[in-house]
């Protein structure tokens, strides 16, 4: 190290008796200055990675020998313990709860624990449905008329009334005792709550025969509905209804037997999916129809992954189908695809074991796992074929391992840390699917470096004795065999073979042909300025795309487009307005009798109706209906309780009745409601609910505001945040690993921003090919990190290991090392992940167009660009080479010099030889 320093420092030293002094031109050399300052720094960071890649390297070649001498113990070993904890998959549990895409321990759901604490609802005898903490229990139907013409049609209404009979009808037995809706049912006034069931009573069938329905609202029997909230698409002329697209009815059960109204629910999906009208089409849902839905388009696409998993399989196998029957390397690559698989059942096993819930993302893990995999496969052979056949199969091995071995544990184990930051996410199906894969993208690298590398061995065994690939019977050489005049050519073809001489001889032509194609691509002058060109263009829309971005989720992208819920949730979004109560929740310690209690209620009445995304005519408050009622007394607290106790319990006042908790003579806790706007966007949800929020924190009063989709919508506030932290993360995992194992600053810089570039491209892009940002995009934008830093990683590294007099020449044997590789893994995955673009799960297909994105530009800007940007600026290590290049510098004038002293240096070209000893 010492002597390559003095080699490169020797043209900016100048002897003067027994010291040697720094010579630093000022003004006329600045450039032969700087010339031996990076000359000395370079060399120093080049020797800091030999010592590092010595280090590490030293210790994995002796790991591969000791594999090589032992391959079956490696091998034997690793399906003991695989299977070992894949035993841990009897504890797999799935979490089938729609919540797992909602953000936990946000404030809706603390807020959510703190009002069931506040109130105690009977949905069995008093049901509203402002007072829910949840969404409940329910099925709805949606009624249209065939025709899709106006459903206003007095003729329509017998099949309505008979439809609405047919659900209640629905019944289902537990232990014996059989249950029908009104068995479960919510209840007010000892009736079943029905949401528009007021349209079969007398007095609106009456209306409806005579066109005069009253609009915006209905009275009947003493209540008063909202037209909108039971018709779609409504038309009115001169106050009343005169045109609908669509009814709808909620049939509401209670929550005193949660096992019971599921039961019902499944119940009334089974009976509804075989009833028929002549003149009505129905949409139907109930309140589980997501989750259940959810979980069954993921099972319904396993037959597109089992397909996506074989082509990626027969496509691995083509590849190593190359040289002859000796040679031949199909069974390799069937070994790597098995390390694999071994791997995935260790990795459910183990996270299940450790009682991690399984998500319905997790799903798409093994594909993404199989794709990391395979492209570790492809770095090891590539690296095997680059060793000396003249070599024997331990040194082979070990020499495998240390040059590809360092550069799938980089990759590996950036990996892995980018998926523990992902683990620590809000997000439960982001957490559990960044358990899941870490733990398999870890035990698929420990597969490879053990059972993998053991099959290598045995491998290159059977070749060393000339046995046959398929049949493992020793067999002739080619030459031998044309010797004899009886063997016919398919003879020689199927039964004939000999160890590669080269590596062009074990390579086929799929590993071959493409690398050599891009190898002559990024040669030439002229096309490397069409390709900065083309990515200068490319990055600028790719900026564009990713700054406009958005946010979204959308419950009907969680099922298929053929389930029932995808239609109704279509219908009941399209047809109605998406507008939904927030309750304003008053904790204990306030003096209702108090003037200023009433104006600070006032007051926040009007700050937040006065919101643009809050309906400024709506207002539900129990004091404000019991202030103006016959019951109302104020002359002492206790009055006041009793007085409002009593007007709960009238006809009026029960629409209250769960918006105050009495205990003896205090209110501990009571709520007022508001009514919010249609919703154009989440976005303007998320929005909405954090300037709520100010407006209410802002009150002299213990308040907070919740409701139910408060719980979904923090997703929207908290997405952007959680994803560019993971990102960040994950960027730093890569640069802190990337400086630990590849410690020279050219590359470091180069890696990390082609993993940038690589994301901006893909997050771009995402914008424009229609995707969102939410909770099930994020998974995917965190699982393209490894791919990104897979293939920047293995360009780089394969770029500093290459030798040659230019850069070019460097470029060349990377690509020709490491490009073919990254190429043939791409590609493998790219024809898998096809199959996907099939599937009728978003969550699949969504998967299959990131998928698709990150391979392609992953190959884009790794075997095109990274090689230009290398060709021009690529760090060039040879220390003879930079010598030669400071030696011609000598010759440069001199104008002034300063020196400095150096003590203890060494004097003259007498000390050039003993430092060449040192």
């Amino acid at each position: 190290m010492w002597y390559s320093l003095w080699i490169q420092a020797k043209p900016c030293i100048s002897y003067h008796g027994n010291k040697i002094t720094y010579t630093q031109n000022i003004t006329g050399n600045s450039n032969r200055w700087l010339h031996c300052t990076r000359a000395i720094t370079m060399s120093c960071f080049y020797d800091l990675h030999l010592k590092v890649e010595a280090f590490f390297g030293g210790a994995f070649e002796k790991y591969g020998k000791f594999v090589a001498r032992n391959p079956w113990k490696a091998i034997i070993f690793v399906v003991i313990v695989d299977i070992g904890f894949g035993i841990g998959l009897i504890n797999l549990t799935q979490d089938t709860s729609l919540e797992q895409y909602a953000p936990t321990d946000s404030t809706a759901m603390k807020q959510r624990e703190l009002v069931k604490s506040m109130f105690t609802v009977n949905t069995s005898t008093n049901y509203y449905a402002q007072s829910l903490v949840n969404i409940g229990n329910f099925a709805e139907v949606i009624i249209k008329k065939k025709n899709g013409g106006n459903i206003i049609d007095s003729s329509l209404w017998s099949e309505i009334t008979a439809l609405r009979d047919y659900v209640i009808a629905t019944s289902i037995s537990s232990s014996g005792t059989s249950y029908d809706f009104t068995d479960l049912c919510a209840k007010r006034f000892s009736s079943c709550v029905i949401d528009g069931n007021y349209i079969l009573d007398s007095d609106f069938t009456t209306a409806l025969t005579g066109g005069t329905i009253s609009y915006p609202q209905f009275t009947t029997s003493g209540e008063t509905f909202t037209i909108d909230n039971t018709f779609g698409e409504t038309v009115s002329s001169g106050g009343y209804l005169t045109s609908a697209k669509a009814v709808k009815l909620k049939f509401n059960l209670a929550n005193t037997n949660s096992k019971l109204a599921n039961a019902w629910e499944d119940a009334f999906l089974d009976r509804i999916k075989t009833y028929s009208s002549s003149s009505l089409n129905f949409e139907f849902a109930h309140s589980r129809s997501t989750d259940e839905e959810l979980n069954a388009n993921v099972a319904g696409d396993i037959t597109f992954f089992s397909i996506t998993f074989t082509l990626m399989i027969t496509f691995s196998g083509l590849v190593m189908v190359g040289g002859n029957c000796v040679s031949n390397r199909y069974n390799i690559a069937m070994a790597g695809v098995l390390s694999t698989g071994l791997a995935i059942v260790a990795a459910l096993g183990f996270i299940s074991a450790a009682g991690v819930l399984f998500t319905s993302i997790v799903g798409t893990m093994p594909f993404l796992i199989l794709g990391i995999g395979v492209d570790d496969m492809f770095i090891l052979l590539s690296g095997l074929a680059a060793t000396s056949p003249e070599l024997d199969t331990e040194t082979r091995i070990g020499l495998t391992m240390k040059s590809s071995g360092i550069a799938i544990t980089i990759t590996s184990l950036t990996d892995v840390i980018a998926f523990c930051a992902g683990a620590s996410s809000v997000f439960p199906a982001v957490r559990n699917f960044s358990w899941f894969t870490g733990a398999a993208i870890l035990f698929s690298y420990l597969n490879y470096i053990t059972f993998y590398l053991g099959c290598m061995t045995i491998n290159e065994k059977r070749i060393e004795q000339n046995r046959h690939f398929f049949t493992c019977q020793k067999i002739k050489s080619r030459e031998d065999m044309q010797k004899k005049a009886s063997n016919s050519r398919a003879d020689i073809f199927c039964c004939s073979g000999s160890p590669n001489k080269h590596r062009g001889e074990v390579e086929g032509p799929i590993e071959k042909y493409p690398k050599m194609l891009v190898t002559k691509i990024v040669q030439y002058t002229t096309a490397k300025i069409v390709i900065l060109l083309f990515f200068a263009g490319f990055v600028a829309v790719s900026i564009y795309g990713a700054v406009h971005f958005k946010q979204d989720f959308n419950r009907r992208d969680l099922v298929t487009t053929d389930s029932y819920f995808y239609t109704y949730y279509n219908a009941e979004t399209t047809l109605y307005d998406q507008s939904f109560p927030i309750s304003l929740n008053v904790q204990a310690g306030v003096d209702y009798l108090s003037s200023t209690t009433l104006d600070a209620i006032n007051s926040l009445r009007d700050n937040v109706r006065n919101d643009t995304d809050i309906d400024d005519t709506f207002f539900l408050s129990w004091l404000h209906a019991y202030i103006d009622s016959a019951n109302y007394d104020d002359s002492s607290l206790s009055n006041f309780i009793s007085g409002l106790e009593t007007y709960l319990g009238t006809t009026a006042g029960n629409l209250y009745i769960n918006d105050v908790t009495i205990d003896g003579t205090s209110i501990t806790a009571s709520r007022f409601h508001v009514l919010t706007e249609h919703f154009a966007s989440s976005t303007q949800q998320g929005d909405m609910m954090n300037r709520i929020r100010d407006i209410v924190g802002s009150s002299s009063l213990p308040v907070f505001a919740y409701a139910p989709a408060f719980i979904f919508i923090e997703q929207y506030v908290v997405i952007l945040s959680q994803t560019l932290q993971t990102l960040g993360i994950c960027v730093a995992v890569v640069f802190i690993i990337i400086i630990v194992f590849l410690p020279l600053p050219v590359m470091i810089l180069l890696i990390t921003t082609t993993v940038v570039l690589i994301m901006t491209s893909v997050i771009g892009f995402m914008h424009l090919w229609g995707l969102t940002l939410s909770s099930i995009t994020m998974i995917h934008i965190i699982m393209c990190i490894g791919f990104c830093v897979d293939f920047a990683t293995h360009v780089c590294h394969a770029y500093v290991q290459a030798k040659g007099d230019t850069r070019d020449q460097r470029v060349a044997v990377a690509i020709d090392h490491a490009g073919g590789p990254i190429l043939n893994g791409a590609l493998s995955t790219i024809i898998g992940v096809v199959m996907l673009a099939f599937s009728k799960s978003f969550i699949f297909f969504s998967f299959f167009k990131v998928m698709l994105m990150v391979m392609v530009f992953g190959l884009l800007y790794s075997v095109f660009l990274l090689p230009v940007v290398l060709s021009f600026i690529g760090p060039h290590y040879n220390h003879e080479m930079e010598s030669a290049k400071v030696m011609d510098d000598i010759s440069l004038p001199r104008k002034s010099n300063e020196t400095v002293t150096l003590p203890d240096a060494l004097n003259g070209d007498q000390e050039d030889e003993k430092l060449k000893h040192v």
